[in-house]
């Protein structure tokens, strides 16, 4: 069966990869959804 989702799991991904320098994006990955890509800058 189905269950309501919020989406507040990506949401929190969202604000705390922004918060140390990433971004998160998207990318349709049809037919079978889709991929979400986290990156983050790596230490020097």
């Amino acid at each position: 069966g189905e269950t309501a989702h919020t989406g507040l799991g990506l949401y929190i991904v969202k604000r705390v990869v922004e918060r140390y320098g990433g971004d998160v994006s998207v990318e349709d990955n049809k037919p079978k959804g889709a991929v979400f890509v986290v990156r983050l800058r790596a230490n020097d």
